[in-house]
């Protein structure tokens, strides 16, 4: 397994570890509040980018299996055969490789097709005077524009925001009009077309792991439902926000890389917070964020030790086997065991294997007896003597040398 494939799959543990007990502890502690939950999981998403950093970085991923290979040392030339093992980390690291690419494709295909939109999209005419009296009162500027491509509103865009309202919105009550601009309105004001973006590309970097959906889907649900609770509090009008949300709730197209009204299986979730009128304390509130965060934290920490990450300088000293993006050493210079005169008179013959490590200079270094010939009458000991003398050109992994664990195979023969 490659050092990229390990790490890899060490952080794709670590973040099933982290979402798992942060959807956990939400449920758990009822975090509903708007304003606990966003906070909540802002820490989640901050833990997620932290692991790399909280990292013991271990020397040797553990599990590490390749097939080794073996030199003869009665024998002018050495080699390997022309059969080479599956390169399977490199595969899977492919197929990861292309699903990012095709993700984010995939996203830059939806914002061309936003722009699009927003270009054939017509101004609001109707909602001019409505529009300006609540840019006016929350501090945010957004054109407003009439299309026949969406199906729900939905927020363009940070410096020059557009806000896309389906044509039918005209035909809605007044109220209802002024929540949904609204809600609009306060997402520009937060920025949340920015943080939408944001979790879109980690998703696309991260589209194998269902966690890092499940924290991107739970943080947009936790934001939506800020905005929710700060629609009523200024437009004091909980029917007509209700009616708003659905108006629009039938199943629609999800627009890539717009912050919309309605997303994807919520509106249950934030009807119920909108009936609910949840209400705590200062203190409670407090309390809450200190707890989950205390859990947040445990979690982050257990995860990051659990299944370490290898680093790039502990891989340098790690002693690697061919296979994986590993090259075999090549043999330079080859000396021959020769027989000891008791074992002469034993008339002993045959092959003493060793386990070599060839170093990153082409020296040998550790060596170990793997399967024994004579070590009473001092052939093993022969063998271990020439095998030090060997040199080679260093193996390497991604064109720099390592050291690397091959089998060294010393003939004894007797002559007729």
């Amino acid at each position: 397994m490659t050092l990229t494939l390990w790490n890899l799959a060490a952080y794709s543990a670590q973040l099933a570890v982290l979402a798992a007990t942060a959807a956990a502890a939400a449920s758990l502690l009822r975090l509903d509040a708007p304003r606990i939950a966003v906070r909540y999981w802002q820490v989640v998403l901050a833990a997620c980018f932290a692991l790399p950093m909280l990292q013991t970085w271990t020397a040797t991923p553990s599990g590490t299996v390749q097939a080794s290979i073996r030199f003869i040392s009665n024998s002018t030339s050495s080699g390997t055969g022309d059969s080479r093992p599956i390169d399977w980390a490199a595969i899977v690291l492919t197929v990861l490789a292309i699903g990012i690419i095709l993700r984010l494709g995939w996203l830059g295909v939806g914002l061309l097709r936003l722009r699009a939109i927003t270009r054939r999209a017509e101004p609001a005419t109707s909602l001019l005077d409505l529009t300006a009296s609540l840019q006016r009162d929350l501090g945010a500027r957004a054109e407003v524009l009439l299309s026949a491509d969406v199906e729900g509103p939905a927020t363009v865009g940070v410096r020059r925001a557009v806000i896309l309202v389906p044509r039918r919105i005209v035909a809605l009550p007044q109220a209802v009009q002024r929540a949904v601009l609204c809600h609009e309105l306060l997402h520009v004001r937060r920025r949340d077309w920015l943080v939408t973006l944001a979790e879109e590309l980690w998703c696309a970097l991260l589209w194998f792991h269902p966690g890092a959906r499940l924290i991107a889907s739970r943080a947009c649900l936790a934001r939506e439902t800020l905005v929710d609770e700060a629609v009523i509090a200024h437009t004091l009008d909980r029917r007509a926000y209700a009616e708003a949300l659905l108006a629009f709730s039938h199943p629609q197209p999800h627009l890539i890389g717009a912050t919309a009204l309605v997303g994807r299986r919520q509106l249950s979730q934030r009807i119920s917070l909108i009936a609910q009128e949840v209400s705590m304390s200062r203190s409670r509130v407090a309390s809450l964020l200190s707890l989950s965060a205390v859990i947040v934290a445990a979690a982050t920490l257990s995860a990051a030790s659990s299944m370490p990450m290898v680093s790039s300088e502990a891989q340098s000293q790690q002693v690697h086997k061919p296979g994986s993006g590993v090259t075999l050493p090549v043999v330079v210079h080859v000396v021959k065991p020769d027989h000891t005169p008791e074992a002469l008179q034993q008339k002993i013959q045959g092959s003493v294997v060793l386990g070599i490590v060839v170093l990153a200079d082409g020296t040998v270094g550790d060596i170990t007896v793997e399967h024994s010939l004579d070590a009473t009458y001092g052939l093993d000991q022969q063998a271990i003597d020439a095998a030090k003398q060997w040199t080679f050109k260093p193996g390497t992994k991604d064109g720099k040398p390592v050291p690397v664990s091959v089998t060294l195979q010393m003939a004894f023969t007797l002559k007729e």
